[in-house]
């Protein structure tokens, strides 16, 4: 079982390469409408081991700096949320909807599906594909990513499993042209 769930995330992580590659060539017809980074933070209850499980996450992310070529006034935003998603500590997946708050007291929903994977120097890293559906930038495609690093690597073989992970973060809203 461990195999061929560790076969499906291989699977799904060269899937997922092959668009995030193929993406600046997309990219060249669309118009970064904000982008921003800054950190992020995530806990989890039970925590992640080496077995898959669902596991809720408690997630948040502070973008301190954003730059945007239509929203100037827009200059940083977060947001907090739990989500459920059946990881380990090669990988998984989870489905969010959140809502950014940003300086300006404006939100942003975004619903997306993440894929979280490790690598090789404990970075859990998510990448965070998706849509705007309601608020500032409705109807935009969407691109959150976070490198959280996993500080207990060792965790992942103990019944307690890994409960934290932190690290840089960003997105970035695009619009087609």
């Amino acid at each position: 079982m461990a195999r061929r769930t560790f076969a499906a995330v291989v699977v799904v992580m060269s899937t997922a390469v092959g668009v995030v590659a193929a993406a600046p060539a997309a990219q060249a017809a669309d118009v970064e409408l904000l982008s921003c980074v800054g950190s992020g933070a995530n806990t989890y209850q039970p925590g992640v081991t080496a077995q898959p499980r669902v596991v809720s996450i408690s997630s948040s992310a502070d973008y301190s700096s954003c730059a945007s070529t239509g929203s100037p006034t827009i200059t940083s935003g977060g947001y907090a949320i739990t989500a459920n998603g059946l990881v380990s500590c090669l990988g998984g997946g989870v489905s969010i909807t959140v809502t950014i708050t940003w300086n300006t007291g404006e939100t942003t929903t975004v619903a997306a599906v993440g894929l979280v994977v490790l690598r090789p120097a404990n970075e859990v890293v998510v990448v965070y594909q998706g849509t705007v559906t309601a608020g500032r930038f409705t109807g935009a495609a969407v691109v959150m990513s976070a490198a959280l690093l996993n500080a207990t690597p060792a965790q992942c073989f103990t019944p307690e499993g890994v409960t934290g992970t932190s690290g840089p973060a960003n997105i970035t809203i695009t619009q087609l042209a």
